[in-house]
């Protein structure tokens, strides 16, 4: 079930109307028309019907969520609340393109369970048939090879995985060395195919030791996992985006807060192994990274959490800013650009915005990763987050969270792009 509130100011409006105020100046009265109307049999000019309004680009999905977020807790006779949350609220994390459709994935909380849904189309949302996940379990990023689906995320033990695919179910990675992080201090955050295998990235970090460091694990089949080797590539940082280029791989995130960065990068080839990237001062965290005709694009944030940045590469090893512009921000509040995907040759970038409500998703597009246009704000947008972005053929599907911050539920819309 979906819940959508009605802006505001239409309540305004319409309390204005039936109080009879008088329109401003220069605003069409009830009667006016830029065409004339003709005249009825009695003499009494008809009023002229309402314009329909144009349709959202990006539709509302349907989406079915487990049944604790749709109700409230009972409370005694007399309890008043204002607003009221939902037992449980859950949220999309990450989606990609599988076999008939698309898969989605995230958690619901409390109790923490991760989620998966599929849809053939984009527009439809069900649970997953035959996923059973652990509790205190999240399953954040999906891929699929040779009709293979992987997806991938944390629970207390530390990464984790599963395996399968829509029709026959997912079993989960058994226990192993290699995703066992001490302290729930790690857990993998990306997945991307390479040839008929996987590779996942992340973190695997140690409180006690206070070190972070970023992890990329490697599977023929998703379920059994092994670390690559990394030197002191990885010491202090978090990956939070993932591409293969060519046989090349490129990673991207942070060495430092996951919102302020500062940005880092690194590429892999079978020749040198890991290797850090070079990128310029001043950059937030990269959150997302995509190959384009040109080369590589990454989105993320700027360092004062002020705006969004992108920044450019031809093949990972070094990066360029792209230059600050207005898609890019919102008057001074922050901007975070989290999920980046390829239509066509149109790149589609995705996430939060700070405003004087709720906040609002927000999405942006390019033709060439370096000039950016923000797209028209729309309702249902409104109190959203998107975390992921998945396209197939023309539709392009973005999956989050909307009703922050009292009644968060899992959302997803979907565009076709000509």
């Amino acid at each position: 079930m979906r819940r959508r509130f009605a802006p505001v100011f239409a309540l305004a409006l319409a309390t204005l109307v039936a109080c009879g105020a008088t329109p401003p100046s220069g605003a069409p009265t009830a009667g006016a028309s830029s065409a004339a109307v003709a005249p009825t049999a009695s003499g009494a000019t008809p009023r002229p019907t309402a314009e329909p309004s144009p349709k959202p680009a990006w539709q509302d999905a349907s989406v079915e969520h487990p049944a604790a977020v749709n109700g409230f807790a009972s409370q005694p006779p007399g309890y008043f609340c204002d607003p009221c949350h939902n037992l449980s609220e859950d949220n999309l994390f990450g989606v990609g393109p599988v076999r008939g459709g698309f898969l989605a994935v995230g958690a619901v909380t409390p109790p923490a369970s991760a989620v998966a849904l599929w849809s053939a189309d984009g527009r439809a949302w069900t649970p997953v048939t035959g996923f059973a996940p652990d509790n205190g379990s999240a399953a954040v990023a999906v891929a699929n090879a040779g009709g293979r689906t992987v997806l991938v995320g944390h629970d207390p033990t530390g990464a984790i995985a599963w395996a399968g695919d829509v029709r026959s179910g997912f079993g989960r990675a058994p226990l192993q060395a290699s995703l066992q992080v001490r302290y729930a201090a790690g857990g993998m955050t990306v997945v991307v195919p390479l040839g008929t295998g996987f590779v996942a990235a992340g973190y695997r970090d140690d409180p006690s030791r206070a070190l972070a460091e970023a992890a990329v694990w490697r599977s023929a089949d998703g379920l059994h996992w092994t670390l690559d080797a990394s030197g002191d590539a990885f010491r202090g940082g978090r990956i939070l985006g993932l591409v293969a280029q060519g046989n090349a791989l490129v990673a991207v995130g942070t060495r430092g807060e996951q919102i302020r960065g500062p940005a880092a990068a690194w590429r892999w080839t079978a020749s040198t192994g890991w290797q850090s990237a070079t990128v310029p001062p001043g950059g937030g965290a990269m959150r997302a990274v995509a190959t384009t005709p040109h080369g590589l694009v990454a989105v993320g944030i700027d360092a004062a959490d002020s705006g969004a940045m992108a920044w450019t590469s031809p093949d990972g090893s070094t990066w360029t800013a792209v230059a600050d512009q207005p898609a890019f921000h919102f008057y001074d509040l922050p901007v975070r650009l989290q999920a980046l995907t390829a239509v066509g040759d149109r790149l589609v970038a995705a996430g939060w915005r700070s405003d004087p409500g709720k906040g609002s998703s927000v999405i942006v597009t390019s033709q060439d990763g370096l000039a950016w246009q923000q797209l028209s704000w729309q309702a249902s947008f409104s109190g959203g987050q998107i975390d992921g972005l998945a396209s197939a053929g023309t539709t392009v599907v973005a999956v989050g969270r909307v009703g922050y911050p009292d009644t968060n539920t899992a959302a997803v819309w979907v565009r076709d792009w000509p």
